[in-house]
């Protein structure tokens, strides 16, 4: 099936088909040199691999809150570099749908999953198939978001064997 056809199908099934989700704990926490907002994070993806991204939750979290936890690795995202500084992925973060001038943010932590386990909506498995980057913009046109504590796409919980990511401040808002 070509990229033309996937984006024919339902928003989780083209997410299933397109999106890497994977559990990684983070290793390592740095102040970006260019960036007040931004942490550059070293993170272990599992299978000994360990991947650096750039993220702007530096005014949310101290590097304390974050080293060693797990978080959701939008892991075949495009790489970007942000001040100068390459991004391999996005972390997951929920927020508050009433406010949308990105003054909240919550980590989306996974505590209960091993680095590198591949999360996928409720009832589907990870595609046969090798993965290409997928471009933000067609990352965000598949909106997850966050309902009754559980991260969503189109009604359909987010997890592995059985165990779902949860929230616990943004129950019902918006994830990127």
């Amino acid at each position: 099936m070509d990229m033309s056809e996937i984006d024919k199908l339902p928003v989780v099934e083209r997410f299933n088909r397109r999106v890497i989700l994977k559990v990684s704990e983070i290793i390592k926490v740095d102040d970006h040199p260019n960036g007040s907002l931004l942490y550059i994070l070293t993170l272990n993806v599992g299978n000994g691999e360990e991947r650096q991204i750039v993220s702007s939750i530096q005014p949310f979290y101290t590097k304390e809150e974050l080293l060693h936890k797990k978080i959701v690795l939008v892991y075949n995202l495009k790489p970007a570099n942000f001040r100068g500084i390459r991004s391999n992925g996005m972390l997951l973060a929920a927020s508050d749908p009433s406010v949308t001038d990105k003054e909240t943010c919550e980590v989306i932590f996974a505590p209960q999953f091993e680095a590198g386990t591949v999360l996928e909506p409720e009832g589907f498995l990870p595609p046969e198939e090798d993965f290409c980057y997928v471009k933000p913009d067609k990352f965000f046109e598949m909106p997850l978001y966050t309902k009754d504590g559980f991260v969503e796409i189109e009604g359909k919980k987010i997890g592995a064997d059985g165990k779902y990511l949860t929230v616990e401040k943004y129950l019902n808002g918006e994830v990127g």
